[in-house]
């Protein structure tokens, strides 16, 4: 089992290189990993389509490619987007490959909780601003919604896996966790792809900038005081960006 990072083939772990990179290699790959990396494998590789409202079917795919390519004497590769223990359903396939009578060997990734804000512009602590990091997915088991984490001044929320229910998670921080209207929030969308994007606003109209730039997954959802940070119009710090952001530079104002 190996992680693949944010997207950039040069945020890949060595040893993930090194096996990507042996043609006697199966791969079994969730859709969102980059086309770059996927270019490296020299081997065989499947992609699991893993759609909203099929995810079931799609992870049964994904034993059935494994088991057979295991039965095969195949040297096997389950490859997951980020790091395949943070919210990857990393442990639970653990689990399901010793029924197979195989122990996986795990290669960690660079989760894209740190790596997509930090590409991003966005330090998720800075002192005197967030001295605290809560990373939470969009989806709980079964389509459900998480709880929520009240909010607090200093802390630095990351979401995963979620921009697709976006409006919905800010009506509930505002309505259910007590974030006001005017707490920043920044999406940064293929973090390390040469077609990153990012786009920054609030609770109020961040909803309605995803729509406008059309943002798709995957992408990382970053809320708390440290989106500005970084993100400002000039020294004096009296007027923060909003909008498409690309490095740093503001190309809308809102």
């Amino acid at each position: 089992m190996m992680g693949s990072g944010p997207g950039d083939p040069e945020l890949l772990t060595v040893a993930a290189y090194k096996i990507l990179s042996d043609p006697s290699v199966l791969v079994i790959s969730d859709r969102l990993v980059s086309q770059e990396i996927l270019d490296l494998i020299q081997g065989d590789y499947k992609i699991a389509r893993k759609l909203p409202g099929c995810a079931d079917k799609a992870q049964e795919e994904i034993y059935s490619w494994v088991k057979e390519g295991l039965d095969a004497g195949k040297h096997v590769i389950r490859l997951k987007i980020g790091d395949p223990f943070v919210f990857g359903r990393g442990g639970e396939e653990v689990i399901k490959f010793r029924s197979f009578g195989v122990e996986p060997n795990v290669i960690p990734g660079v989760s894209a909780a740190f790596s997509a804000p930090l590409l991003g512009s966005i330090p998720v602590t800075h002192r005197g601003v967030s001295n605290q990091v809560v990373m939470c997915t969009g989806y709980g088991r079964n389509g459900t919604s998480p709880d929520l984490i009240q909010f607090h001044k200093e802390q630095t929320i990351v979401f995963l896996m979620a921009v697709g229910r976006l409006r919905e998670l800010c009506n509930n921080l505002v309505n259910l966790a007590g974030y006001p209207l005017r707490t920043p929030v920044a999406i940064v969308e293929r973090a390390g792809c040469p077609d990153q994007r990012s786009i920054v606003g609030n609770m109020k109209n961040i909803a309605d900038l995803a729509e406008d730039y059309d943002i798709k997954p995957p992408s990382t959802i970053i809320v708390g005081d440290v989106v500005n940070v970084l993100l400002q119009s000039d020294e004096t710090f009296d007027e923060t960006v909003g909008g498409l952001v690309t490095r740093m530079i503001p190309e809308v104002n809102t």
